[in-house]
């Protein structure tokens, strides 16, 4: 099982990215535009066409939409997005982007670290998709915004915000209860509005369990003939007020989990993962054209492995603490609008183990600063930020990116940006498979890409890129002993067609091609997808109810650094139903992988098969 601890450090700015399109309610079912919001990696409104590199927003409507039953399954379609999955719910799962590595990729929970310390990475499995509002995945180098780990780029997970609920009423709550096969079921609840105070507020909750299945084949290592279950209850918390010089601010998200797994006797097979990452902030107007933002925050990942009837376990816990703090400017010269922000970070992580770390605490302090210019059709964003570590050393990264519309609707995007990995607890102190010499993996990437509105009902989206990694952290047997010296190349093309074909039809396709080299041995990078191809079509008869149908083609990976062994390529087929009884009520009836194709991301793992669910949702 995934050892995992989940961290908590301030958010930094972002600038590149961009989205695909999102389908907006103006009362014409035909428009499918691009809409200017405000976008936590970017935190200022922006309009997303106009972004320097890509971003992909999932909503709240595409999570209901969607067949899966938890996170890991919700991401794998998405373009730039590749999941290795250990099993079904509760099973330890990685998310990579751009074929990076999940300790190469950085989430983020409200703008809030969340990967571990000593493994480097998340605990995506233990994220319950009740929680969350929106989704924010901006692909390539992010390390000039969010420091260490933003190689791939940075999936940040939005948790229910709070205010006036969809009808308008001040106060509002929703009840959602479920079952699922394999047997397992699930209940939450959202109490959220506004008081006559002006305080938006939002408090969710969720318990659910499954059964689950056999998640190892009998050739695995420490294979159990046995369900391998899945118990998690969460709940998570939004508050602001917003006053006439500024806004003050608040968002916790904490779930525990107790997940089983496989493993040889007397080891353990069972693990308790509980996850917490909040913070408080104030974002000060000083003026119309002059902010300043400062935020605390804190996580924390305690993660205890066990086998019942079997005395000691083992222990990987982490805390971090963290305070950011920036400051924009918006000022105009003739035609040219132009936005400087300039900022500091600092955190301390901190690690509590049963293995003895020689080392169990590290400070990160980072200053940073970013300048962007709009000028008719063109922008230009850049950011410069350094990083210094007690446990490492320090840092230097930055990014320029331009955008220009040479078209109405048509907008041409390009970036350069570099990024740095930090070497983990593991990777520097694990007693016997540590090297404390270790320095930070380093990455240059560039995407060049556009973005076309062609029609109201029809957009494309298309980037280019490619990444080269230095410095990457290796080891080989029989000593496993961490080195600096590996070094890859990654080129890829990501393709993204949405089209309205009626009032009641609507698709979309994705195309996903990616070349994950090893430059030192000419190999492909080991279970990195290499082709993947979605397809979706909506069919949404009456307003009551909407019929969904998904189609994904993953290619063959290899499970091998040799490249001689090989993963077989598969196809999924998903299906969702919904429909509304009335305004306030409406069930929900899904698939995954409807087929039951059997196929595995990663050796001896087996995916989830054919898998139902059915929910009903009222809200009061």
């Amino acid at each position: 099982m995934q050892k995992s601890t989940i961290l908590a450090g301030a958010l930094a700015l972002a600038f590149s990215n961009n989205a695909g399109a999102q389908e907006l309610d103006d009362g014409d079912a035909n428009v499918i535009r691009l809409d200017t919001v405000v976008v936590t990696p970017l935190r200022r409104e922006t309009t997303l066409a106009r972004s320097t590199s890509s971003v992909t927003v999932i909503d709240r409507k595409e999570i209901a939409q969607s067949a899966a039953p938890d996170l890991p399954s919700l991401l794998k379609s998405y373009t730039g997005v590749s999941i290795i999955s250990y099993g079904g719910q509760g099973a330890g799962a990685n998310v990579y982007l751009r074929g990076m590595s999940a300790t190469q990729t950085l989430v983020l929970i409200n703008g809030v670290r969340a990967s571990s310390a000593t493994s480097g990475t998340t605990s995506i499995f233990n994220i319950p998709l009740a929680s969350i509002e929106r989704i924010e995945v901006a692909k390539g180098a992010h390390s000039a915004q969010y420091g260490a780990d933003a190689m791939g780029g940075v999936v940040n997970i939005i948790t229910k915000q709070g205010g006036a609920c969809a009808d308008g009423r001040n106060a509002c709550a929703t009840l959602t209860t479920g079952v699922t096969h394999p047997w397992g079921g699930y209940v939450s609840g959202t109490v959220q509005g506004r008081s006559e105070s002006g305080v938006n507020y939002a408090l969710s909750g969720s318990l659910l369990g499954t059964r689950g299945y056999d998640f190892t084949t009998p050739l695995a290592w420490g294979h159990e003939p046995d369900d391998d279950g899945f118990l998690q209850g969460s709940a998570n918390l939004s508050l602001s007020k917003d006053f006439d010089w500024g806004r003050l601010y608040a968002d916790g998200l904490f779930a525990r989990g107790r997940s089983q797994y496989d493993a040889t006797f007397p080891s353990s097979n069972e693990v308790d993962t509980t996850t917490f990452a909040g913070k408080v902030g104030a974002h000060v107007l000083h003026s119309d054209s002059w902010s300043s933002t400062v935020e605390v925050s804190s996580g924390l990942d305690y993660s205890t492995n066990f086998r019942d009837g079997v005395s000691g376990d083992s222990q990987f816990d982490t805390q971090r603490y963290g305070i950011f703090a920036s400051t924009e400017k918006r000022f105009e010269t003739g035609k040219a609008s132009h936005i400087l922000t300039g900022g500091v970070e600092a955190y301390r992580e901190q690690v509590d183990s049963t293995v003895d770390f020689a080392v169990d605490s590290r400070d990160l302090a980072a200053l940073f600063s970013q300048y962007s210019l709009e000028y008719e059709a063109l922008r230009i964003d850049t950011g410069i930020r350094y990083d210094h570590s007690s446990q490492f050393g320090s840092a230097t990264t930055y990014n320029v990116g331009a955008s220009y519309e040479v078209l109405p609707d048509l907008v041409l995007r390009s970036s350069y940006a570099t990024g740095f990995r930090a070497p983990t607890f593991n990777d520097l102190y694990y007693p016997g498979y540590s090297n404390p010499d270790l320095k930070p993996e380093k990455s240059r990437s560039y995407e060049v890409g556009l973005n076309w509105q062609a029609t109201a009902g029809t957009g494309l989206d298309l980037a280019f890129y490619q990444t080269w990694l230095t410095d990457a952290i290796a080891s080989n047997p029989p000593t496993y002993l961490p080195f600096n010296v590996a070094r890859a190349r990654i080129t890829g093309f990501e393709a993204t067609l949405a089209h309205r074909f009626s009032d009641e039809w609507s698709g979309k396709a994705t195309l996903d091609i990616r070349e994950p080299l090893n430059q030192d041995n000419g190999k492909y990078i080991l279970y990195r997808d290499r082709f993947k191809a979605t397809t979706e079509l909506t069919y949404s008869p009456t307003e009551q109810l909407d019929l969904t149908a998904k189609v994904l083609y993953g290619a063959a990976r290899y499970a091998n650094a040799a490249n001689t062994v090989e993963l077989p390529d598969y196809v999924t087929v998903d299906f969702t139903a919904l429909y509304a009884l009335d305004a306030r009520s409406q069930f929900k009836f899904s698939v995954e992988n409807m087929f039951d194709e059997e196929y595995a991301t990663v050796t001896d793992y087996r995916a989830p098969g054919r898998t139902f669910n059915l929910s009903f949702t009222r809200t009061f």
